[in-house]
């Protein structure tokens, strides 16, 4: 609450003094009725003239995708290139495609200091399983330059077996919280979650365990995870890639040849 007031003063003090100069940048927003906000924002115009924008704190990320650099509305519904992503702290990827609706107002855009602000909502699924409303969305001088943002929906290959079943995700998503690295993998009603420590040897790793976690949820909710084992192959945290198997027992659920190989 008080990162929002101080940028509400922010920006009273710029309307107030043209000269006045500030290096604050903001994204933030109402998830649900909690408020989140970013300790870190910026944005990329990339190659193809899309513009994406992304804010992200040790927990959490949230990324906008338009359709090109340019003041006005930005319509995200059915058939529409433009989108949000909002991943949770579980490592959860709830996503506006195909099904989401909102719109993306960007209002003043400097192109001297390259730097844009604006406004946004949103409604987002993690697809058969939860909604998410993003309400009261702020964009506050957030730098953008040229340069792809990695997307957040796809950060790799990920895959598993569920009770015997191929699990094959739709989106994959990999992030270093600075204790922990969370890759999630995510089909249309269900989700897998490995969380190993951020720095993380090639080595086997039983679960339950200290800084390591495997969960599964489906249709019917979140599942509590009896045992199972994760095998760190490969990592490298200068590159920001780390490559493991897993298998784990949850109270429901069998979880068998889990692969995944990421990019965090």
């Amino acid at each position: 609450m008080k990162k929002f007031l101080f940028v509400l003063l922010a920006t009273v003090s710029l309307i107030s003094c043209e000269d006045t100069q500030t290096n604050e940048v903001a994204l933030q927003a109402k998830v649900d009725d909690r408020l989140y906000t970013s300790t870190d924002a910026r944005a990329a115009l990339n190659e193809d003239g899309t513009l994406t924008i992304q804010g992200f704190n040790d927990e959490e990320s949230m990324t906008i995708q338009l359709s090109r650099l340019g003041e006005g509305n930005f319509t995200i519904g059915e058939g529409s290139p433009n989108y949000a992503v909002y991943e949770d702290m579980g490592g959860s990827i709830y996503t506006t495609n195909p099904n989401g609706e909102g719109v993306v107002t960007i209002s003043e855009l400097n192109e001297t200091n390259k730097t844009l602000s604006g406004t946004f909502n949103f409604n987002a699924f993690l697809p058969g399983i939860d909604t998410i409303y993003v309400s009261q969305g702020t964009l506050y001088n957030v730098s953008y330059t040229g340069g792809d943002i990695v997307d957040p929906t796809n950060a790799g290959l990920f895959s598993a077996k569920v009770d015997g079943n191929q699990f094959i995700p739709v989106t994959v998503s990999s992030r270093n919280t600075g204790n922990t690295i969370i890759t999630s993998g995510s089909t249309a009603n269900a989700t897998i979650v490995i969380s190993v420590t951020a720095n993380v040897e090639p080595g086997d790793y039983t679960l339950p365990r200290g800084g390591f976690a495997a969960k599964y949820q489906g249709v019917t909710g979140p599942e509590d995870t009896v045992e199972g084992l994760v095998t760190i192959l490969e990592h490298n945290i200068s590159e920001k890639s780390i490559k493991g198997t897993f298998s784990f027992i949850t109270n429901r659920t069998d979880i068998t040849e889990g692969q995944f190989d990421v990019t965090y």
